[in-house]
């Protein structure tokens, strides 16, 4: 077998093939099962964004105010053993 037999016995079998055409009503579903799935992303995103936002206003305050708290606390503490106050 020569390679123009090889290329004729290809091009045979690439004719036998079926010609697909494209599906409308598949098309159809992919395309709203994507925007279904779209639509559910933006949701999360933007329940996640709010949840974000409220640590990020709310409780990262607290809890750098919670820590300033007690450090005042045990500086207040240390003076006044120092002073002789709880002795």
């Amino acid at each position: 077998m020569t390679s123009d037999n090889t290329c004729d016995a290809s091009l045979e079998e690439l004719r036998r093939l079926q010609v697909l055409a494209p599906d409308p009503q598949r098309a159809a579903r992919v395309r709203m099962r994507c925007r279904a799935q779209l639509g559910r992303r933006q949701k999360r995103q933007a329940r996640r964004e709010l949840i974000t936002g409220f640590a990020r206003r709310t409780l990262a305050p607290v809890v750098v105010g919670g820590f300033c708290v007690i450090y005042i606390f045990s500086l207040v503490t240390t003076t006044l053993r120092l002073r002789g106050v709880f002795e």
